[in-house]
């Protein structure tokens, strides 16, 4: 999918919900000034009482509190069942005689908060106020039950709607829930994997100590500066154990460590997606040939390896894939691969993934890019196709000489 048409269909989503929330604010609106302006033929109107004013109000704050209701603001849904709540003891308290109550945009309005009360069970300030609203919800039947028979049935309905919207804020609870459960797992096996690399390239680190000292007792040099390059080496060693420690999370370290890759194995990784019919070349700058720290050579691998299986996976059409792996500026490397196939709508990890933030393979690659200090970007390209590209500094930056 070419960037035009990606970007017209996050524009044309965002455009649907945004008509669809002003439709219902507009409905509620409606519903409530019909409210208020209507009556029967032996009836006065609402309007001309004080007390069903105050429920107005109430009711517009409740609309209010749904129109612009965000994640982090749970207490407006508190403050607005209280309101409700309070509103209905004024109503109880002060008989309006023959001036019906206001209430049903409220019930409205306070039923969609509901859901919204359920599915952010856990947050702030608390599961309480779930039960808030919905004690909100069933009070308002005192307002709008007056005719006689009616209050029976009335709250039926009141109860069986109640029960449908919890159901259905459960529901995207725990599809909420298993998301962040699902990213948690991809981000807890990305940091063990990534553990067990870093033990292997301390001991690289420290295999290397043990030759300078080595050469430093046979060979005529000076004596600071194999001194220096021990130091250096140390200091390695000490960047690649203090993020194993805190890289890893999880004492339980299952079977099977993967094999390290390294700027030399990539040529061989596009080689064998090549032969697999899709027309796949590499290119990797010989002035990163000895110039690149292992942690970041084998992070490089590893975004290559991604991006190859995702053009396997969701581009459909596929003919031609670029891996570039190139100097950027002094300290950096920049690695890219770039496919000219089309998206497949139905799979996450394409299109979807830079709107909506799904896409598990790319959350874990991004935990590992962002652990070596680099950035990951992954988007469609202007002249149509996909690109994953990554940034990584060729060395990490020496820890500070402390215990």
């Amino acid at each position: 999918m070419n960037a035009p048409r990606a970007a017209a269909s996050g524009r044309f989503n965002r455009l649907v919900m945004r008509l669809l929330k002003i439709a219902t604010v507009s409905g509620l609106l409606l519903v409530l000034l019909a409210e208020s302006m209507s009556s029967l033929p032996d009836e006065r109107p609402p309007f001309v009482s004080w007390v069903s004013w105050v429920q107005i109000a109430t009711s517009l704050f409740a609309i209010g509190v749904y129109t612009f209701y965000g994640p982090g603001r749970k207490r407006w849904i508190a403050a607005a069942a209280l309101a409700s709540m309070a509103a209905t003891g004024i109503d109880v308290a002060y008989d309006q005689g023959e001036v019906r109550g206001v209430g049903t945009a409220e019930l409205l309005a306070l039923g969609l908060l509901m859901l919204f009360a359920v599915r952010h069970w856990d947050a702030a300030p608390g599961r309480w106020v779930a039960f808030a609203t919905g004690a909100a919800v069933m009070t308002i039947g005192s307002r709008l039950f007056v005719i006689e028979g009616s209050a029976v049935g009335g709250t039926a309905l009141i109860v069986m709607a109640m029960l449908s919207v919890i159901g259905f804020g459960a529901y995207l609870r725990s599809m909420d829930k298993l998301r962040r459960e699902t990213q948690e797992e991809v981000r807890r096996a990305e940091r063990l994997e990534l553990a067990r690399e870093m033990h292997d390239f301390v001991a690289h680190h420290v295999t290397g100590m043990v030759v300078l000292a080595q050469a430093g007792q046979v060979a005529a040099t000076d004596p600071l500066k194999s001194f220096a390059d021990i130091e250096e080496a140390g200091l390695a060693a000490l960047a690649s154990m203090r993020r194993m420690v805190r890289m890893l999370r999880d004492d339980d370290a299952a079977g099977g460590v993967n094999p390290l890759g390294d700027l030399s194995q990539i040529e061989d990784l596009v080689d064998r997606f090549s032969r697999e019919g899709t027309d796949a070349t590499c290119f990797i700058s010989p002035e990163l040939a000895g110039a690149v720290a292992p942690e970041i050579a084998a992070t490089a691998h590893r975004v290559v390896r991604e991006a190859l299986t995702n053009v396997r996976k969701h581009a459909r059409g596929a003919t031609r894939v670029r891996v570039v792996v190139a100097a950027a500026g002094g300290h950096g490397v920049e690695v890219s691969v770039r496919d000219d196939g089309r998206a497949a709508r139905s799979r996450l990890g394409r299109e979807p993934l830079a709107e909506s933030g799904g896409g598990l393979g790319l959350v874990g690659l991004r935990e590992r890019v962002e652990a070596v200090g680099g950035q990951l970007r992954a988007q469609v390209r202007p002249e149509g196709g996909w690109e994953t590209a990554a940034w990584l500094p060729r060395e990490e930056a020496a820890p500070a000489a402390q215990s």
